[in-house]
């Protein structure tokens, strides 16, 4: 299969792939080549699975088998009602940076997190704590934050976060975690995007959450700076993430959806509406980035509409044509998002260099 892929400096992206593990591997391969990177630069696989098609240990071992020998990257693993536009059963994305590995923690495969050129990449990783959401976010929080110590970094680094949690889509489930999870940043903090799985994650587990940052190789910060349009919509509590976050030329937008100034749904249950909106505000949180030459990825994240993509529901066609389109992105359904009627969050990235 051809895998669209995208460049900024050192940094390359793929869209989501098809098929097994062992295709999706060599088209991620092929894909890389294309942008001057290959396998042995993977700093991120993000791995979306039907929860039914496969078994979530099983599939990374799978995935550590065709991976080149002594290779050490991190990886998400994500169960999902539905991945990717093919069959629904597996669609994988990658992140390679073609520099000089600076640090890693962990052993395997498949470590905690690892330093590459200017970028932290820590994988989906779960607390030591199983119990309420809450209690295991703050445990997650605090394996995170040692991780980023082992990698020279901290909290202040982070530029984008993917919170992946098993709880009703509504505000009473979600937002004790939230704000355990937003006590480890100081505002203005990271862009964010926060997902309800369908279903539990390994050992009984609730939340598991991937981290990105940037850092300069001589381990100083880099210089941030932050986006939130006038009337743009807002959580219904308080965090410390900011829509858009720019770094280094990059521009990262955290998840958009259909919700005014006060968190209501616009046009609830229209996915086809709420997919425009969405990446409406994607081009509006860009804007005040700087000037857009071009977007390097979008995730795109949607319940499911009856009969799936292939249906005839309204959005459909949509969805199809941004997985299918000449920007990297990744389809990942779900049985519920974080609000009542709101059908699609999408995040993206964007260069933003001169």
């Amino acid at each position: 299969m051809v895998l669209t892929a995208a460049r900024i400096g050192e940094l390359v992206m793929t869209g989501g792939a098809a098929g097994s593990p062992a295709e999706q591997i060599a088209a991620i391969a092929l894909s890389l080549e294309g942008q001057g990177a290959s396998l042995c630069d993977l700093c991120l696989l993000r791995a979306f699975y039907g929860h039914d098609a496969f078994d979530p240990q099983a599939l990374r071992a799978a995935l550590g088998a065709v991976l080149p020998n002594g290779l050490q990257t991190t990886l998400t693993l994500v169960p999902v009602a539905w991945a990717g536009p093919g069959d629904g059963a597996l669609s994988v994305e990658a992140v390679a940076v073609p520099r000089k590995r600076l640090a890693t923690v962990g052993a395997g495969p498949f470590v905690a997190g690892l330093r590459q050129g200017r970028f932290l990449f820590l994988g989906g990783q779960a607390g030591a704590t199983v119990g309420s959401l809450a209690d295991e976010s703050r445990s997650v929080m605090q394996a995170l934050g040692q991780t980023l110590a082992g990698l020279g970094a901290g909290f202040g680094d982070v530029v984008k976060m993917n919170r992946w949690y098993h709880a009703e889509g509504t505000k009473e489930a979600w937002a004790p975690s939230a704000l355990a999870t937003a006590s480890f940043y100081v505002e203005p903090g990271p862009i964010a995007t926060a997902i309800s799985l369908p279903v539990a994650l390994p050992e009984g587990r609730s939340i598991q959450i991937e981290l990105m940052g940037m850092i300069g190789e001589d381990g100083q910060a880099l210089p941030k700076t932050h986006s939130w349009p006038e009337g743009l919509w807002d959580w219904p509590i308080h965090l410390p993430y900011k829509h858009g976050l720019a770094c280094g030329g990059i521009g990262f937008v955290g998840g958009q959806v259909s919700l005014d100034a006060q968190a209501q749904v616009i046009d609830p249950d229209h996915l086809d509406r709420q997919v425009r909106r969405s990446l409406g505000c994607i081009d509006r949180v860009a804007d005040g980035l700087g000037k857009v030459r071009q977007q390097l990825h979008l995730g795109v994240y949607y319940e499911v509409p009856e009969g799936g993509l292939a249906g005839v529901a309204p959005g459909a066609a949509e969805l199809l044509a941004l997985g299918r389109g000449p920007v990297p992105a990744v389809l990942a359904g779900f049985k519920t998002l974080s609000y009542p009627q709101m059908r699609v969050e999408i995040e993206a990235m964007v260069d933003l260099t001169d």
